[in-house]
């Protein structure tokens, strides 16, 4: 019989492969990191034996998951057979059947498997749990300016860097999601609270100020507490280059391109109708500059230069050239050390 294991107590083993066994529409969702997808059903094939469950009965739908198994016994057995010295952990949503199936199968050819109790549920408590409880000991330098002022890249350049628009995958903005494809907030956690633990024996952590929801991901409260107490920086950088940015970061594909028109006609009034129509003619044109230099001005810089007003900074720093306000970002610490 297949030996069952806590959340914590797996996430501790050393040199162990986790498998999935939920659906590919639920792992994408949210997993345990560096767990391996396996599904013991198809998102088609979960959804029919739901109806059949819902309709006849629960005997009638674990008949229909039987007749579907040995189908899946190449991939299962695929998945796991060059890691034959590991200690393979399986689970499903709860812990129940199609985790305890797969460890089945897999204990009886031989390999050393333990089965999550509870699951992916247990995990996910397990991550909330140890989110909302997390102790934040770095200070918080938080970065702002106007759009496409190229704070993401300056984050990139710094190891001591929490980047929430890279963990939600949007970008705050109504255009936020545009190439992108947006995390929801089980993964946006799982993600940040990796990276919390990574980063929380540095003395500081750079992060871009952002408003508590980043698309459909919302910040923690201790940490958007953190943020709004910390080490404000004004990220400036002259309106062409940022115009430059703009195409560069939201017109580099002709399917971000399709994304920009869909969405321009849900802009909200702070420009005209007449202003949306001509931003979609410009795009039809390939006047890609002319579009970002009107979003820019118009729309962006009224949308944001208010909150900036409400924000009080310690340091203003030119994004005109990378490698200098890289530098002098980099020299913050002899100032936020002794704050």
């Amino acid at each position: 019989m297949v030996s069952k294991i806590s959340v914590a107590e797996a996430l501790s083993c050393q040199d162990a492969l986790f498998i999935d066994a939920r659906t590919p529409k639920e792992y994408t969702e949210d997993h345990i990191l560096g767990a391996v997808n396996v599904p013991l059903l198809n998102d088609e094939e979960r959804h029919e034996i739901g109806i059949i469950y819902k309709q006849y009965s629960r005997e009638k739908a674990i008949e229909r998951g039987m007749e579907l198994f040995p189908a899946k016994i190449p991939s299962i057995y695929n998945a796991v057979k060059d890691h034959k010295k590991k200690t393979i952990i399986v689970y499903c949503a709860r812990g129940g059947m199609r985790s305890g199936i797969i460890a089945s199968l897999l204990e009886s050819i031989g390999f050393k498997v333990l089965q999550v109790e509870g699951g992916y549920k247990s995990f996910r408590h397990h991550i909330t749990d140890q989110l909302y409880n997390f102790q934040l000991k770095p200070k918080i330098i938080c970065l702002y300016g106007l759009t496409c002022s190229g704070k993401t890249k300056l984050l990139e350049q710094l190891p001591d860097a929490l980047d929430l628009e890279q963990l939600a995958q949007h970008r705050g903005s109504l255009y936020g999601g545009v190439g992108l494809k947006p995390n929801r907030q089980k993964k946006f956690e799982n993600l940040l609270l990796r990276r919390l633990r990574e980063l929380n024996q540095h003395d500081y952590i750079f992060v871009e100020g952002e408003s508590r929801k980043i698309g459909d991901a919302e910040i923690p409260p201790f940490l958007f507490k953190a943020m709004k107490k910390g080490f404000n920086v004004l990220i400036k950088k002259d309106f062409e280059l940022r115009v430059k940015e703009c195409v560069q970061e939201y017109f580099s594909s002709p399917e971000k391109v399709q994304q920009i028109k869909d969405i321009t006609p849900q802009l909200r009034d702070i420009i005209s109708n007449k202003q949306k129509q001509e931003i979609i003619v410009l795009i039809d044109e390939k006047k890609y500059e002319e579009v970002a230099r009107i979003l820019l001005k118009e729309y962006y810089d009224v949308l944001y230069a208010h909150t900036l007003k409400n924000v009080v900074f310690d340091l203003e720093i030119s994004n005109n050239k990378l490698e200098e306000a890289i530098q002098k970002l980099k020299e913050i610490e002899k100032i936020t050390i002794v704050i």
